[in-house]
């Protein structure tokens, strides 16, 4: 009877063993096509897909959910709506946002976003790396803001001195442009539609004009795995397309 016994649980281990190899080796077999794939096709093939975003929502979850949340965003400290069309540094594409994960946004990683910030008009020096921009008095900031403003302006005139200033002396077409549709390449945002990074309220823009901003995002290539970059990736590229 020991040895009907202990032949069983050899077999239901043996058993166990296998499917076990079974799982591991189909789990090895998505991750290796998730790196063979192109990147911006995996949202088009619905099984590589449902593979990817699982592993992406994982890593998501673990990795960014801390200060994206669901993904929408939190203006108060400036992080980004990821559900919308709206793209800060490049066009949304896989391989840029899968950039962004591994070497970040003023990270101090060397391979990582830092070409520009948000200089503060207020401060005696506002943009350090570049000393021929001056500071802004309160008056000429309320007049830029009321310019940015301009589809809520009441006051015409306070705008048009505004956008004087911004294309003179306070430089904002420099990354903005001269017509504010912003520069993905920088990450300067476009300053013509209704999405704000951090809030397009009257305060909100002083506050950014006053302080500046920089914005920062960690560099996550020493703590993921290639094929994690990739697939959280995708999972954020799917979330402004709708099929995350």
């Amino acid at each position: 009877m020991l040895r009907v016994r202990y032949g069983l649980l050899v077999a239901v281990t043996a058993m166990a063993t296998v499917g076990a190899a079974a799982v591991f080796s189909a789990e090895a077999r998505h991750r290796a096509a998730i790196m063979r794939a192109d990147p911006e096709v995996i949202l088009t093939q619905p099984d590589l897909r449902h593979a990817t975003l699982v592993l992406g929502r994982d890593v998501f979850v673990r990795r960014c959910a801390s200060c994206h949340g669901a993904g929408r965003g939190d203006p108060a400290r400036g992080i980004p709506d990821l559900t919308d069309h709206d793209h800060l540094y490049g066009s949304g594409q896989v391989a840029e946002i899968e950039q962004i994960v591994l070497h970040g946004i003023r990270s101090g990683d060397p391979r990582g976003w830092h070409l520009a910030a948000m200089p503060g008009y207020a401060q005696p020096l506002p943009y350090p790396s570049e000393p021929a921009i001056k500071p802004l008095s309160p008056t000429d900031v309320a007049d830029v803001v009321k310019y940015l403003r301009r589809g809520h302006a009441t006051e015409p005139v306070a705008a048009a001195r505004g956008r004087a200033i911004y294309d003179g002396r306070g430089a904002c077409w420099d990354c903005h442009g001269p017509d504010g549709a912003g520069n993905p390449a920088i990450g300067a945002p476009n300053l013509n539609d209704t999405i704000w990074l951090y809030g397009g309220t009257s305060a909100a823009l002083t506050a950014t004009l006053e302080r500046g901003r920089a914005g920062n995002c960690p560099a996550f290539a020493r703590v993921v795995s290639p094929v994690e970059a990739r697939s959280v990736a995708v999972y954020v590229a799917g979330l402004s397309r709708g099929l995350s």
